[in-house]
């Protein structure tokens, strides 16, 4: 049976009856078959750019991006509610060709900068976002009292690093904004506490925290993400959303 969810954000996006949907499915299974009518469904949300990480096991994502045809490009990712509203679905022109390069690796790359890297960059801006907003309620004075102090050096040593390259904009007026990921989870991590009305499981973060990461760290120093690392981003993204939904925090 199809997501309601999806099947909906299809009906929003198309502007079609479900009779419609339905003989697209078809025929998108009679081109690129085998594959079921909920199956191609998906397919179809796939290209049409809505986002299956926030609703499709891991299992079932993997499987319907493993039937989208190679000869059809997705239409990039569109808003569906936040955090997605900070994801631009504007097209870029992208380079075909580079010397040294393969085209297949530049294609990949077009690919991961379409849906990995705006997924890594809400993602983490949404958690810095929680942070500040769950410790400056408790204190004013949160950065230096209950930030840890391994965290606050690794900042510092970033700032001074930064006031070499005076002619650069800086990375942000907040110590918060100079944190890598790592030190993001330190910080929840060492506060957890504080954050159980959305963390519930403060071990299930820690690990999540880690896997993503090193795909994070693949990414930021330009290695292809495999596909398992691909869905790692995908679904800690969908799940965080989840996370503050169910919280009421939007």
């Amino acid at each position: 049976m199809i997501d309601r969810n999806v099947r909906r954000g299809l009906f929003d996006k198309l502007k079609v009856s479900p009779q419609a949907l339905s003989q697209r499915a078809r025929r998108l299974k009679d081109k690129y078959g085998p594959m079921t009518t909920d199956e191609a469904v998906y397919v179809i949300a796939h290209l049409e750019g809505i986002d299956l990480a926030r609703y499709l096991s891991l299992e079932t994502l993997d499987r319907i991006r493993s039937l989208v045809p190679r000869d059809i490009k997705p239409h990039p990712a569109v808003s569906q509610g936040a955090p997605r509203e900070a994801i631009s679905a504007k097209k870029r022109k992208t380079a075909i060709s580079y010397p040294l390069v393969k085209e297949s690796f530049i294609h990949q790359a077009v690919v991961i900068g379409e849906e990995a890297f705006p997924q890594i960059v809400v993602l983490e801006n949404s958690i810095r976002a929680l942070i500040e907003r769950t410790l400056s309620a408790i204190r004013a004075d949160w950065w230096t009292s209950l930030v840890p102090p391994n965290v606050q050096k690794n900042v510092q040593r970033t700032t001074n690093k930064e006031k070499k390259y005076p002619y650069r904009e800086k990375r942000g007026s907040k110590p918060l904004m100079y944190c890598n990921f790592a030190d993001l989870k330190e910080i929840v991590i060492a506060n957890h506490s504080a954050f159980r009305n959305v963390i519930v499981d403060p071990g299930w973060f820690e690990a999540k925290m880690g896997e993503v990461y090193m795909a994070r760290n693949n990414l930021a120093h330009s290695i292809l993400l495999t596909k398992d690392d691909t869905a790692r981003i995908a679904l800690f993204y969908r799940d965080w959303a989840r996370l503050l939904e169910a919280a009421g925090i939007k």
